[in-house]
């Protein structure tokens, strides 16, 4: 269950950006032995995932720095890509954009593409250096593909062009890897999906298709609003109060749609209380809750303040790390 919780919630969060025109000059090797060209590599994240996808997340890094969240959203990236100063690597500075592809929510297979301004040279120097990374434990150097992985406990990256890096567990860079190895990389996400997230206006898009996947139906004991849900669309900004959600749940029918909503609101009540406790002096994370059901849909509105959304993606660093 703890498993399902991180990655349901990473969907909320990530980070990238793109470059290179310079022809054949990617970093790895395809399976004829040539390379493909960093432009074709760097255009389009969404080709690079493999097929199958569960969810996907994608975040404007560069909005996320800007904000108050920046901190945190540092420590996160910084868990998934457990890389030291000594390879020339900055988040604040160097990630401009996220894309996590989701496999599945009982396990752990995700792939994440990072793109920004990369530094291969110092990277690998620092990665063989047998220095403890963030992660506390040194990065393995292992050969996939003819191709150089690091990893670091579970969690994984490679260096690809000098503007996108692919990170996640192992099972999800090698997939993301064959796809280049094997001159595979154009879009095998669904469309519904790849609209959402090629929207330009939102700093944060999630999307899910969860209704196949057991996780849900077991969490649904012990939330309502789970249960039946098979569709997640979310929308979002880092502008005060901290972050800015909205989006709307799908389920298979209204009834199920009035009974989640129903959930929700009991949910609102509870936020509609933020005032009173804030003059006490605690911060509720979730402020401003707003539902409504719209026949098999669920649209909701509502805002974590800094405090609660840097709690949580300090806790997923903390979770990665363990």
């Amino acid at each position: 269950m703890g498993r399902g919780l991180l990655l349901l919630s990473v969907m909320l969060l990530a980070v990238l950006g793109c470059g290179c025109t310079k022809k054949g000059d990617s970093i790895v090797l395809a399976g004829d032995g040539t390379r493909l060209s960093s432009e074709e590599i760097d255009r389009d994240p969404l080709a690079l995932l493999p097929a199958g996808v569960a969810g996907l997340v994608h975040i404007d890094a560069r909005a996320a720095f800007q904000s108050d969240l920046g901190g945190p959203t540092a420590k996160f990236i910084q868990a998934m890509m457990p890389l030291g100063p000594e390879s020339n690597f900055d988040p604040a500075r160097d990630v401009k954009r996220v894309v996590i592809g989701i496999y599945s929510l009982q396990g752990a297979d995700i792939a994440m593409v990072v793109q920004g301004n990369l530094d291969p040279d110092a990277i690998r120097t620092a990665a063989t250096s047998g220095r403890p990374t963030a992660l506390g434990v040194p990065l393995t150097r292992l050969e996939y593909a003819n191709n150089d992985l690091y990893v670091a406990g579970d969690i994984g990256f490679v260096v690809v062009t000098k503007q996108t890096m692919i990170a996640g567990n192992e099972t999800g860079i090698r997939r993301t890897l064959d796809r280049i190895r094997d001159k595979r990389v154009r879009r095998e996400v669904p469309d519904w999906m790849a609209s959402l997230i090629d929207d330009p206006k939102a700093s944060i898009v999630g999307v899910a298709d969860l209704s196949t996947d057991p996780v849900v139906r077991g969490a649904a004991q012990q939330t309502p609003f789970l249960n039946g849900l098979t569709v997640v669309r979310v929308l979002g900004n880092f502008e005060p109060p901290g972050i800015n959600l909205a989006g709307s749940l799908t389920y298979p029918d209204a009834d199920t749609a009035k009974a989640a909503s129903a959930s929700l609101d009991q949910l609102a009540q509870l936020s509609s209380y933020a005032r009173l406790l804030s003059l006490l002096g605690i911060q509720p994370p979730i402020q401003n809750l707003q539902v409504r059901a719209e026949e098999r849909d669920v649209q909701f509105i509502a805002a974590v303040n800094v405090q609660g959304a840097g709690r949580l993606m300090e806790w997923w660093a903390g979770s990665l790390r363990r």
